[in-house]
């Protein structure tokens, strides 16, 4: 229990309200592969997930989502069970083409490195990037630059290593093993781990940059593909487009509830109130909530969820004061309800 104080306090920060930041639509890479590394170094995978809304399992079934904050979260959790300051390197470098899903195939399709690396950065939503890369061409260099989603400060080194060690790892799979980039570039001053760069980049590293990039010669953009295929290229591309309108879809549906119900927790909308303000009929609203996965019970516990996290870690008003602002008109169903979302009790996050 000691583990998730202060992995929920951490998660209830006020920048953090932006609904991005809780909504579901994350292809769950980092985690899973997070989990795969604990069971690797024989760690319990059951207790990085408990009380996150999902469990080891879940993260193995096709199409489930998790959002950022349930992410972020179990990489604290890792970071502390392991102890490993260098994870992030870890959990990238277990990563292959195959990892990324449909982006990784629609990658190998591409004729040359470019349009892959082009194709990777279009679609890393849809590859489970929990942080955002650009691309940039300057003279005869390209460089990669990973900027954090949100201000993360305890996860961020995770973050960077693991999307750079990666991208290596995906980068030598299409190329082969000879690639290594001109340089890295970290903002971060280096940590107690920063030889293991040297054996995964193969370049020269620099800490205490102004950025965050990875750095390479563009004459390797134009490197040809041995399994370029146009036509299966045009498929791939169509199928990741039709999956990420799905997902939108539902992204959409479950934010434009949640945003109804966290505006009026202390007076709850019934769904046919909200069904009415969407000029549809609440059995059709229903039924698209079940068909993208959700019920209304389940939104309604995540907003109640994350109000309460706020007020008890940012706020002084009392467990019967948070149990009213989040709707439960009786105290003990209010700590009963926190127990089952958290693992721990209301006063516990507070300290």
């Amino acid at each position: 229990m000691e583990n998730m104080k202060p992995t929920a306090k951490a998660a209830a920060k006020p920048e953090r309200l932006d609904p991005r930041y809780s909504t579901a639509s994350i292809n769950p890479l980092t985690p899973r592969y997070l989990s795969i590394v604990a069971h690797e170094r024989g760690y319990d995978t059951a207790s990085l997930c408990r009380g996150l809304g999902f469990t080891a399992e879940d993260l193995n079934q096709p199409n489930f989502k998790i959002s950022y904050r349930q992410g972020s979260m179990m990489i604290r959790r890792g970071q502390k069970l392991i102890g490993d300051t260098g994870l992030g390197l870890a959990v990238g470098s277990r990563q292959t083409l195959v990892s990324w899903g449909l982006v990784g195939f629609g990658m190998m399709t591409c004729a040359t490195l470019g349009e892959a690396s082009e194709m990777g950065i279009h679609y890393q939503k849809g590859a489970g990037s929990l942080i955002h890369i650009a691309m940039e061409l300057k003279g005869q260099q390209v460089a990669i630059q990973a900027d954090p989603q949100f201000y993360d400060p305890d996860i961020e080194m995770f973050l960077i290593e693991e999307a750079f060690s990666s991208m290596i790892n995906i980068v030598r799979h299409l190329v082969g093993p000879q690639f290594t980039p001109s340089a890295v570039e970290l903002v971060y001053q280096a940590p107690p781990h920063a030889a293991i760069y040297d054996t995964i980049f193969r370049c020269p590293v620099r800490f205490g940059c102004s950025r965050n990039r990875l750095i390479t010669d563009v004459n390797w953009m134009n490197y040809p593909l041995p399994t370029y295929d146009a036509l299966v290229a045009k498929t791939a591309i169509k199928l990741i487009e039709e999956n990420l309108t799905v997902e939108q879809e539902k992204v959409d549906l479950s934010t434009t509830i949640e945003r109804a119900i966290r505006d009026n927790l202390k007076d709850l909308p019934t769904l046919q109130s909200i069904a009415s303000t969407l000029n549809i009929g609440e059995r059709t609203l229903r039924r698209r909530l079940n068909d993208a996965g959700f019920s209304y019970q389940s939104l309604l516990e995540s907003v109640r969820k994350s109000r309460a996290l706020e007020l008890l870690s940012h706020s002084k008003f009392s467990v019967a004061d948070v149990a009213a602002e989040t709707g439960f008109k009786d105290v003990r169903n209010f700590r009963r309800a926190f127990k089952r979302w958290t693992g721990v009790a209301p006063t516990e996050i507070r300290e």
